[in-house]
């Protein structure tokens, strides 16, 4: 009776281990159906879960918890009122007055039930529903976000009394938690993707021998805290008569294996008098107390080895389980090859990119379904598959490899082969991967473009700002030239008019030409005034900027002409923003222009000496951002007109840079000076109004150009 005890309690063992496994494994899958996509499909992750709870039915749901902010609430309610068909809004529950739905306050982030499969009148009520709030689920939640693993929740009952718990784990972008724990809030974080699993579907139906099995699930004692936390009971009990008076009572516990859900599962069973006839056990235990004194040894030999296989073929069956369930979920075909190279296993994706059905590819050779040739070449078959057969070696396949399916359809593909060995090293088959590189490559294309469109925009306007600019100058500067003449002429034409006025029978004539004189020039004069006042309006768009981002962003337009020079560049910013209020465009102009003028102070020195060296730090309330190169200086005779118009070093210079760049930071309340560092060449310093962030900056730094240290 004892043994059938034990043979029950390790066949509840294996059961609800494997239930556990496949929890695991589903949410695994789901999480990764939902990573590899750029962004959140609501139908694509419906239609996954429910393919993929067809088969597992003794799974209850899957629910995602998408991640909302204040700004993303009105959208969000919209596009789930089209989804469902019913009007959404985000909500609380009451649990503890009259366990009924609230309507959400005003929240920074929320944590929203945005699906539920399978989807029934009772799942539609939880739309909306945010768990971040939820007291019983909220502590878990936030783990799950900061840790990026599996993680279960306390138990809890639903309407109709079920009892429950979920599996969660977070979904990120552009990478997972790191190295500092994520919060909510984090802009990395999309959601969280749970499976809820019945207490009830876990311990029951149950293959077993006896029908009076008492099973129980406890939490792990924690650390710290005495005793375990029952989490949900079942009994298996006869007739009331059979019940008394007890015999004997037998009872195991046993940890279960899996690490996410720590639970420890508990069996008894009571054997009653009314069981047994007492001749029959007194002959069994006097029996059997003989033979354990023989076989006691080959006893606990055999058990010991059940125990190992089982253990052994659990491990095997739930690495195999996870293995499947992993392969079916992510986006490259994989193909197994026996020894003779014939398929004897395809994923859906495989079948998807051969265009046939699993029946249709299994045990037929891989030549048959696997055509693969390069693109533009005289070769019509290419075998990556044979190479590896034939050298028993891992095989890559070549680049603009074409694969054609069963309908003429060709796709652009890589992958590669590997081989498989035996225990005693006997190549037994392969395993080939395979990836469609279409939609990557149409996806890459398209980045490529917005980033090239985004770069000619900003140096359209770049160009565009300078034109005005200089344009602007050169008005300012003909003013300047041309005004004093002109007034010259006028006070000459006032003299003379004043010295024929004692002259007597001077000629009208004369009087006239010189009055009509005086007007041109005075007419002359005002239309300089309005063509230096029409240059000089020009739109500019002031706001909050950060130095250290400008800087990034010229460094990346000058990288070609700094690589080109062998220019090394040291950047040695602030770590706080360094912002000012100011036109970002004019600003990188200037900036543009004294990394110009540095490239080319440093032309005349060897390479390996040609350094630039970027600094920007806030002194009181001033931003300053410096530009040294490691040239040969200024000389003394250049440094007292360098912010002059029209002087230039430079052979067909104009040599308005430099005035250019002190009109746009004068405009602003700042200055611009430079200096000779002795044995570093000179420095260019920027000073303008420090205007302290109100906020930190949405957006990381801008990524530093190739070749560029900080």
């Amino acid at each position: 009776m004892e043994e059938g005890f034990e043979k029950d309690g390790r066949a509840a063992y294996v059961q609800i281990a494997r239930k556990l496994d496949q929890s695991e494994a589903v949410l695994q899958a789901a999480h990764a159906m939902v990573a590899s996509r750029e962004r959140f499909d609501l139908s694509a992750l419906s239609a996954f879960s429910y393919e993929i709870l067809g088969n597992y039915p003794k799974l209850y749901t899957i629910v995602f918890y998408q991640k909302i902010v204040k700004s993303e609430r009105e959208r969000y309610l919209e596009q789930m009122t089209r989804h469902t068909g019913v009007t959404v809004n985000i909500t609380d529950f009451d649990i503890n007055r009259r366990r009924s739905w609230l309507s959400a306050p005003q929240r920074d982030i929320y944590y929203p039930v945005t699906m539920v499969e399978p989807t029934s009148l009772e799942s539609r009520a939880l739309y909306g529903y945010d768990i971040l709030h939820e007291p019983r689920l909220a502590r878990e939640l936030k783990e799950a976000i900061a840790t990026g693993e599996i993680v279960v929740s306390m138990p809890f009952e639903l309407n109709g009394g079920a009892r429950v718990y979920l599996l969660m784990k977070g979904v990120y972008r552009n990478g997972g938690p790191g190295v500092i724990p994520l919060r909510p809030d984090s802009p990395l974080v999309e959601g969280v993707v749970a499976v809820q699993v019945h207490f009830e579907q876990l311990l029951a139906p149950l293959r077993l021998e006896s029908q009076s099995l008492n099973i129980a699930l406890y939490q792990r004692e924690l650390p710290g805290v005495h005793g375990s936390l029952l989490l949900y009971e079942r009994s298996f009990k006869p007739a009331k008569a059979s019940q008394w008076p007890l015999f004997q009572r037998f009872e195991s516990k046993m940890d279960l294996p899996s690490e996410a859900q720590p639970f420890v599962l508990s069996l008894s069973r009571n054997v009653t008098w009314a069981e047994l006839r007492l001749s029959v056990l007194v002959f069994q235990e006097l029996l059997v107390t003989l033979l354990l004194l023989a076989l006691w040894q080959v006893y606990l030999q055999r058990l010991y080895l059940h125990r190992a296989r089982s253990s052994a073929d659990e491990a095997l069956f739930s690495q195999r389980e996870r293995v499947e369930v992993a392969l079916n979920a992510i986006r490259d075909g994989v193909i197994t090859l026996s020894h003779d190279r014939r398929v004897e296993w395809v994923n859906p994706m495989a079948q998807e990119l051969l265009g046939l059905q699993a029946e249709q590819i299994l045990g037929r050779d891989y030549r048959e379904v696997l055509r693969l040739q390069l693109g533009l070449s005289d070769v019509s078959r290419v075998d990556p598959i044979g190479q590896s057969f034939l050298y028993q070696q891992v095989v890559e396949f070549p680049d603009e490899l074409l694969l054609s399916t069963f309908y003429g359809e060709t796709r652009l593909v890589e992958g590669a082969v590997a081989p498989l060995f035996s225990r005693t090293g006997e190549m037994n088959g392969a395993v080939c991967a395979i990836r469609d590189m279409g939609p990557i490559r149409r996806r890459a294309q398209a980045v490529l473009e917005a980033s090239e469109n985004r770069v000619r925009d900003h140096l359209e306007k770049l160009s565009h700002v300078a034109r005005l600019h200089t344009m602007g100058e050169m008005a300012s500067g003909i003013a300047h030239e041309l005004n004093q003449p002109l007034a010259a002429i006028s006070n000459y034409c006032a003299a003379s008019l004043a010295m024929l006025e004692d002259v007597e029978e001077a000629p009208v004539q004369v009087a006239d030409a010189l009055k009509a004189a005086i007007r041109q020039a005075e007419r002359s004069g005002e239309i300089i005034k309005r063509l230096r006042a029409f240059v000089s309006k020009r739109s500019m768009d002031v706001r909050q900027i950060d130095l250290n981002l400008l800087v990034g962003n010229s460094l990346f337009l000058a990288e070609y002409d700094l690589r080109s020079n062998g220019v090394q560049v040291v950047q040695m910013l602030s770590a706080n923003p360094v912002t000012v209020m100011a036109d970002s465009i004019q600003i990188e102009q200037v900036l543009m222009n004294l990394l110009s003028n540095a490239i080319e102070a440093m032309k005349g020195e060897r390479e390996g000496c040609r350094q630039l060296v970027i600094h920007s730090h806030v002194v009181l309330s001033q931003a300053i951002l410096e530009v040294r190169d490691s040239g040969r200086g200024i000389s003394p005779e250049v440094e007292a007109v360098l912010f002059h118009p029209f002087y230039s070093t430079r052979e067909g210079g104009m040599g308005l840079g430099l005035s250019i760049c002190q009109t746009i930071v004068e405009q602003y309340g700042g200055s611009i000076e430079a200096e000779n560092i002795p044995g570093s060449g000179a420095c260019f310093r920027l000073r303008l109004p420090f205007a302290p962030a109100l906020s930190p900056p949405a957006a990381p730094p801008a990524a530093l150009p190739l070749g560029v240290t900080r």
